[in-house]
């Protein structure tokens, strides 16, 4: 039980960590909340521009990448890039590319080329937000449960889908209740 309870500690550690950090880079990222339209909530924008619930779209960065913005995973070693400078880095000298990246973890091997975007372009939060949102959209139009639906999203490998949907669903009510 005391593992338990200390995995725990340390996953809401690192939650807030990252929450902090995106609270601190708001104004890098263009999160800030000012008179402009232009300062619109990313996350409000791609939902809208996708069609998808927003609740859902924000439950899925936080199962990818715990909503960082420059979250990178190569062939399955995640980095946490400090930067958005230090993540072209990494990516410049990744030979791969089989790369998930930024806040929604979109997979530049499969999606690049489909949504016409670079590696550089989706560290853009704003952008990483709207392609994963149009891939979300697209996840959620295929058959089966709503669940099975989710989990496309991330992999259409059976064996992983109860892990993923799991991490969606805690993320998911973090956020419904105001945890973020």
């Amino acid at each position: 039980m005391r593992s338990r309870s200390h995995r725990w500690w340390w996953r809401r550690a690192a939650t807030v960590a990252a929450l902090a950090m995106l609270v601190a880079l708001a104004p890098e990222l263009g999160f800030g909340a000012s008179g402009d339209p232009g300062a619109t909530d990313p996350y409000v924008a791609a939902a809208n521009d996708a069609g998808v619930p927003l609740d859902l779209l924000v439950a899925v960065a936080g199962a990818e990448s715990a909503y960082h913005p420059w979250a990178l995973d190569i062939e399955g070693r995640q980095v946490f890039c400090k930067t958005r400078a230090e993540a072209e880095n990494v990516l410049a000298n990744t030979a791969t590319t089989n790369v998930d990246i930024g806040v929604m973890q979109i997979n530049w091997r499969f999606w690049g080329p489909r949504l016409g975007v670079a590696k550089n372009d989706l560290l853009d939060p704003r952008i990483n937000l709207l392609m994963g949102a149009r891939i979300l959209r697209e996840s959620l139009s295929r058959g089966g449960s709503m669940w099975h639906r989710i989990s496309n999203y991330h992999s259409g490998a059976p064996r992983e889908r109860d892990r993923y949907n799991q991490q969606v669903y805690e993320a998911y009510l973090r956020y419904l209740n105001g945890q973020l």
